[in-house]
């Protein structure tokens, strides 16, 4: 089943134990950069899990070269009036709780950068798995480095797998993280030498689980009910509070002179 132009279609294999793995996997070069139309198709994916009754596992992972996801295009973000940016921020949210109250084990599968958005995706899912190669990709939240701040649910899920302490200490500066930074101080789970080595761990760790569907779906239901709830509670004030951020002056300039930055270093030979 194709879940959209912007990702392949989502893979259904079965497991040794029962029930299928599903896999999404993000394929929008150069840099599985999110915009309307691709979170639009990673929600026509989720559908599609979310329709097969005996899912036991999500991994989303991606085809692009050297990226999980660079996270929000910044055209998108650009001189956005209020009606897009809803779209594009609600869309995004609704997305993110999706993966994350799916009530199933879930791993996003990184090799490359996962920054921005393409952090909050993966921090979404239950675990991450990410290869460290001989030139390190980055992850972290830089929402800050551009003139945007970290919406307050999101610090929450970050001070959640990590402390309060590394947020207070990172987010405020933007600041990406090695895989083994975040291995450290646990935004990361588990690291491997390749990609190769990271499915194959991957594929064992599905298919060694044999405990009761039943009772692993309500387990993770109850654990994730308390932040679910208080996703809930503040959705609406968030995108009001974070339409006041990214329409002000000060951010749409810091956003203008990052494209800026990207335009001049685009066309500097190689």
């Amino acid at each position: 089943m194709s879940a959209g132009p912007k990702l392949a279609p989502v893979a259904f294999t079965a497991l040794d134990g029962g029930g299928q793995l599903a896999k999404i996997t993000m394929n929008y070069p150069p840099a599985n950069l999110f915009d309307s139309s691709s979170l639009q198709a990673l929600g026509a994916a989720m559908d599609a899990v979310e329709a097969t009754s005996d899912v036991r596992g999500l991994v989303l992972q991606s085809d692009v070269r050297g990226f999980f996801s660079a996270g929000f295009s910044l055209p998108a973000l650009y001189n956005v009036d209020r009606a897009g940016f809803e779209r594009l921020w609600v869309t995004g949210k609704h997305v993110f709780r999706r993966i994350y109250a799916l009530p199933v084990p879930s791993i996003a599968a990184i090799d490359g950068h996962a920054l921005g958005l393409g952090c909050v995706m993966a921090m979404a899912c239950q675990r991450r798995f990410m290869v460290a190669s001989e030139r390190p990709p980055l992850i972290g939240l830089n929402e800050v480095a551009v003139g945007m701040p970290v919406p307050e649910w999101l610090a929450t899920r970050f001070r959640d797998l990590t402390s309060t302490r590394d947020a207070e200490l990172i987010l405020p500066r933007g600041s990406s993280l090695s895989p083994t930074q975040a291995h450290k101080i646990g935004l990361v789970d588990s690291l491997y030498a390749s990609r190769s080595e990271m499915d194959d761990a991957i594929h064992s760790d599905f298919n060694s689980c044999r405990v009761s569907a039943r009772a692993q779906q309500e387990t993770i239901r109850g654990l994730r009910r308390q932040f679910l709830d208080y996703f809930d509670t503040c959705f609406d004030q968030d995108t009001e509070l974070f339409w006041q951020a990214i329409s002000s002056h000060e951010t749409q300039t810091a956003i203008g002179n990052a494209l800026a930055q990207l335009k001049a270093k685009s066309r500097k030979p190689n």
